[in-house]
């Protein structure tokens, strides 16, 4: 029995079926060229408005909206002399833009105008927040304050108004389309029923169910319609009609006949997706790999992310937050250091084996802030724990120093491990990494937060910390798993610093 040559992937209740998978990444791509197109104009029409206003001098019909603009404080409305140097930064700008849409998802056309708003307008953030750090990076004294507000405003709007043109104008072509992506279901159950009803409004593009055609046992279900016979005539209909893909529906049922169906699918050419039996997990991302010199293609399922771009991505945030960090910190974590040294006897780092990635141990550092007899003196401080699971801790701990609590109240004593982030062993964001000796006590469903790397900071740290329970801790750090995205990494960053400075859970 054949497999698809499809991968699948499941994201949030929506299907990403096979019989698009080639125009809906066209189409992806095309949406990103788009909205970079968009902004363009947005900023070429900025531009122009710019100059206009700052033409204007008391008099004519842009006089009062000048006036109105150098009106407001932070805004300037000076004639715009070097227009060169404003071209050259939109040729520079036009990646920019394309990397801040491609994070921000905007990519994705299922969403809700209201949502792709929301991505729009954290896209625009990004991609003005980039600009604003290259003007200082390379001193672009050219650029108008007054430029950058107004061209804010207008590429959101027009980036909205773009997406809402396109998208309609593509559904009415959809509607008037002739033909399109042509289907037949085998399975007249209600697998078959639920996949056909989920094809309306996925996708841009034009797929017709042609009808059903009924597996060996089946009574056939009310809402399988039209019903195009039995699979054992699958081959005369493909013959009868177009047929561009088939959806079998009935895993696992009379294997010899669904193999010789699908035989006749692959000698005519046509597409075939298979739906997976019950025992497959539905969650996560699935592929399928081919080994060379294993002729016998394989199901890979991951709960984990897959985009290896993305993923360079975040390496690439982890290693330039953790050099800069170090640079920006390392006057703190120099005193820091003086002070565990002059007032109590012993190393300035804790050095504790910790489980990463998938259950790999490393080293992690911290500064020392407790006693140095204090693992052998936790024994008999158990009864104190307050945090339910496998995990230690107590508000009042008497083997922690005075230097100690101090740098535990304002989390410097976690600065050292910026260095397990530079050499890999650790993200910036993540779950926290637990001893070995938790590990152990975990229950099977816990055990899926170390299928990522940890992290110095995550959803935990910046949600309350000691004031969640451990059982609503593993579901965040999961949630972090499941929803994993530059982005939110990003946001859990900013969120971060008010956390620490307000010290949100600390102990």
């Amino acid at each position: 029995m054949g497999l698809p040559r499809a991968a699948t992937r499941p994201a949030r209740g929506t299907a990403f079926f096979a019989m698009w998978r080639q125009q809906s990444v066209f189409f992806r791509q095309a949406l990103v060229v788009y909205d970079v197109l968009v902004s363009a104009a947005a900023f070429l029409a900025t531009l122009f408005l710019r100059a206009r206003l700052g033409d204007a001098e008391g008099a004519g019909s842009l006089a009062w909206l000048s006036r109105t603009v150098a009106g407001v404080w932070f805004l300037d409305v000076e004639p715009i002399i070097d227009f060169d140097a404003y071209y050259q930064l939109l040729l520079g700008l036009l990646p920019v833009w394309g990397v801040a849409f491609y994070w921000s998802g905007t990519n994705d056309y299922r969403p809700s105008y209201r949502r792709v708003a929301w991505r729009y307008a954290r896209a625009v953030v990004i991609g003005l927040g980039l600009l604003v750090v290259a003007q200082f990076l390379f001193r672009l004294m050219f650029i108008s304050r007054s430029f950058v507000a107004m061209f804010a405003v207008l590429q959101l709007v027009t980036l909205v108004f773009g997406r809402i043109v396109l998208m309609e104008t593509v559904k009415i072509a959809r509607r008037r389309s002739g033909d399109g992506h042509r289907v037949v279901i085998v399975g007249a159950n209600e697998r078959g029923v639920a996949f056909a009803r989920s094809l309306d409004g996925q996708s841009p593009f034009s797929i017709k169910v042609l009808g059903f055609v009924s597996a060996p046992g089946e009574s056939g279900h009310p809402d399988a319609r039209p019903n195009l016979g039995y699979v054992g005539s699958l081959a005369a209909l493909l013959d009868r009609q177009p047929v561009d893909e088939v959806v079998f529906t009935v895993p696992g049922r009379h294997p010899e006949i669904l193999r010789d169906a699908m035989a006749s699918c692959e000698v005519r050419g046509v597409d075939v997706l298979v739906d997976l039996p019950p025992t497959v997990p539905s969650k996560g991302t699935m592929a399928i790999a081919n080994i060379t010199g294993f002729d016998f293609p394989l199901l890979n399922l991951r709960r984990t992310p897959t985009s290896e771009a993305r993923l360079a991505a975040k390496r690439i945030l982890d290693f330039t937050g953790a050099a800069i960090g170090i640079l920006l910190t390392g006057p703190i974590m120099l005193i820091a250091a003086i002070a565990i040294r002059v007032t109590d006897p012993g190393p300035v780092l804790f050095r504790q084996v910790r489980a990463g990635r998938n259950g790999r141990t490393f080293t992690m550092l911290k500064f020392r802030s407790m006693v140095m007899d204090a693992e052998k003196r936790k024994a008999e401080l158990m009864h104190l724990n307050e945090m339910d699971g496998p995990v230690f801790k107590i508000q009042r701990d008497p083997r922690i120093t005075a230097v100690g609590r101090f740098i535990r109240k304002t989390s410097i004593d976690e600065l050292p491990q910026l260095f397990n982030i530079l050499v890999g062993d650790m993200s910036l964001v993540g779950p926290r990494p637990p001893l070995p000796s938790e590990v152990d006590q975990y229950e099977t469903w816990q055990r899926r937060r170390l299928s990522v790397k940890p992290g110095l900071t995550g959803m935990w740290q910046v949600s309350g910390r000691n004031q969640i329970d451990f059982d609503e801790w593993m579901k965040m750090d999961l949630e972090y798993i499941d929803n994993w995205s530059l982005w939110l990494d990003i946001k859990i960053i900013l969120k971060t610093v008010p956390a620490v400075v307000l010290r949100s859970g600390a102990s």
